[in-house]
């Protein structure tokens, strides 16, 4: 076979791939994604006002998810298909793909200010011991300060002393670990 029957094998081999079609969506799959994209669209109008801004939405999305979250809940409906609209028109995918990283994000956040908390308790139920355990996991820690501090918070759950020296400590903890 000659170079040029090599290529025009391979052209045809290339037509009849680009042949097959793609397969198509069902009418219940096809609803299914639209759904989807609008319970993104409702999950959009549900978050905060920097949380959206950290999303960094297109204008016209941004705007209309604004709109939405000043009207009443029974009015919303119209509001939110357009803004389904705006979705299917978008890159909705990223958009979702920047939510759940956002969504990660506040977990780990969750999850460090619970680690957080567990320091002060053992440090308010077991005292000094707990108070060099924190000084060896973090040796930069004032010890003097995190004692008196101890010593306050666990004098009696009703004082305002020990509930500002409770808080104060959770300050100083959740400062260490920054």
């Amino acid at each position: 076979m000659s170079s040029r029957d090599d290529t025009a094998a391979e052209g045809d081999s290339r037509e009849r791939t680009a042949q097959i079609p793609e397969p198509r969506l069902t009418r219940t799959q096809q609803t299914r994604a639209a759904a989807a994209v609008n319970r993104l669209g409702l999950e959009l109008t549900r978050l905060s006002t920097g949380e959206l801004d950290r999303l960094e939405l297109p204008e016209r999305l941004r705007e209309e998810v604004d709109v939405s979250r000043r009207l009443k809940v029974r009015s919303r409906g119209r509001q939110n298909r357009l803004i389904g609209q705006l979705l299917r028109a978008e890159d909705h995918e990223s958009i979702r793909a920047r939510m759940e990283a956002l969504e990660r994000e506040e977990g780990a956040g969750v999850e460090h200010e619970k680690r957080t908390e567990t320091w002060r308790d053992r440090i308010l139920e077991e005292g000094s011991p707990a108070v060099e355990a924190l000084m060896e996991a973090y040796p930069e820690a004032d010890r003097q300060r995190l004692r008196l501090l101890a010593r306050t918070a666990s004098r009696g759950p009703e004082s305002k002393k020990s509930k500002r020296a409770r808080l104060e400590l959770l300050r100083a903890i959740r400062a260490l670990r920054a």
